[in-house]
């Protein structure tokens, strides 16, 4: 019985040593891998060596592929990438956005890992779906929580990557192009724009706080050059209907004796341009480049740089530094947003000092954004700090209502 005992103890000890040889010390453990320490990868991996989910998709304003702006130049950016990068991709339209949320579930359930969104109608569905697939990035374009609020949140899930444009201040810029060609007595080219009284119009596809920034950065600008300039404005464009937003122009030139027609309405806006040469007006567009839509009739194009867009957060989402700091800021002194450089009307104008004028008028106006001698109203920061106060209301105030004439002096 006792050798029986003997051996059975000498057993126990055998395992007992065998077990904590087992369970080695921490700070004897071998060093990691550190030769790709200097790396960035993607997150999301569970081997520390990645290989990110190069499925991507964008979600276009409605409109679609052919607006020559918003969509086209987005487009533009995520096909660059595609090439770039070997990525699987996939532009949606949205045509009804009361089924945002639909179309975008089914996105994260087909597998994609980066979201990203230009249709502003949804871009409050993106917070919702968000929760539910927290493996997956959303960037919601042009919004922020703060300032578009979402039922039922009070801070922004972290897999959501709000933006900010500035699209007040190539607004003011475009404005102050409209302005100066309406004026009586700036005639760039000949039996074009010759209406009496210094009057624009603009087309915008929808009410919202998004097009107030646009409209009100516009008026500034047009107000600034001239402060009897007439800026007539219509909500109800849409953004496809090319038919419409041309009647709505040609009304505007004939009827109201609008000079100039601004085309915010995706690629209705189209039709507007064409009204414009069908009537002899000067149209300005919008989002791209599009002074080559109807060349000698559209003065400049105020253009953001959705391509550039595009290619900066693809590259962050692959590099595996994409996260949500504070909103990012495309704005005027970044190259974010701008209005092209009137060369293509330059080759039309009858009168050259005129046109190289209002350059330097431009070049001017630029430096006192920068400077902050001129301060251009944003109606979608307004909404929330100022409960909701809009231009009108902003130029009463002393010291908003700088004209070109007083700070030229």
């Amino acid at each position: 019985m006792k050798k029986l005992l003997a051996v059975l103890l000498a057993l126990v000890m055998i395992v007992s040593l065998a077990a904590c040889a087992g369970n080695t010390d921490p700070s004897t453990e071998a060093p990691s891998d550190t030769t790709n320490s200097d790396k960035t990868e993607p997150s999301g991996s569970e081997d520390g060596n990645p290989e990110v989910n190069k499925k991507i998709a964008m979600i276009m304003q409605q409109g679609g592929l052919g607006d020559q702006g918003f969509n086209d130049t987005a487009y533009a950016g995520l096909m660059a990438c595609k090439d770039k990068y070997g990525l699987d991709v996939n532009a949606v339209e949205c045509t009804d956005t009361t089924q945002g949320e639909t179309l975008i579930r089914e996105l994260c359930e087909a597998g994609y890992g980066l979201i990203i969104n230009l249709e502003a109608g949804i871009s409050g569905n993106m917070y919702t779906v968000a929760l539910d697939y927290p493996d997956i990035y959303f960037v919601v374009v042009g919004r922020q929580l703060r300032i578009n609020a979402v039922d039922g949140f009070t801070e922004t899930p972290k897999n959501v990557i709000e933006s900010y444009i500035t699209l007040n201040e190539h607004s003011f810029l475009a404005g102050v192009v409209a302005a100066y060609a309406a004026t009586d007595g700036n005639t760039l080219v000949e039996g074009v724009g010759q209406h009496e009284g210094c009057n624009i119009g603009i087309l915008f596809g929808a009410e919202s706080v998004g097009f107030y920034q646009y409209g009100d950065g516009f008026r500034q600008g047009a107000l600034f050059y001239n402060p009897d300039a007439k800026v007539y404005i219509d909500y109800t464009v849409g953004f496809s209907d090319t038919a419409n937003a041309q009647n709505i122009a040609q009304n505007m030139i004939n009827n109201m004796g609008c000079d100039v027609i601004w085309t915010c309405c995706g690629t209705a806006g189209l039709g507007g341009l064409e009204a414009c040469r069908l009537n002899n007006a000067f149209g300005i567009g919008v989002d791209s480049n599009q002074d080559e839509v109807e060349p000698g009739y559209i003065l400049t194009s105020a253009v953001r740089d959705n391509t550039s867009l595009m290619e900066f957060y693809i590259g962050k989402y692959l590099e595996g530094d994409l996260a949500q700091t504070e909103p990012d800021v495309f704005n005027l002194s970044n190259g974010g947003v701008d209005i092209t450089d009137m060369s293509v009307i330059a080759k039309y104008v009858t009168d050259k000092d005129k046109l190289e004028e209002l350059k330097g008028i431009i070049e001017q106006c630029r430096k006192w954004i920068a400077d902050g001698t001129i301060t251009v109203f944003d109606a979608r920061m307004a909404s929330i700090e100022n409960d909701g106060q809009r231009l009108d209301d902003w130029l009463k105030i002393d010291g908003n209502n700088k004209t070109y004439a007083e700070l030229n002096k």
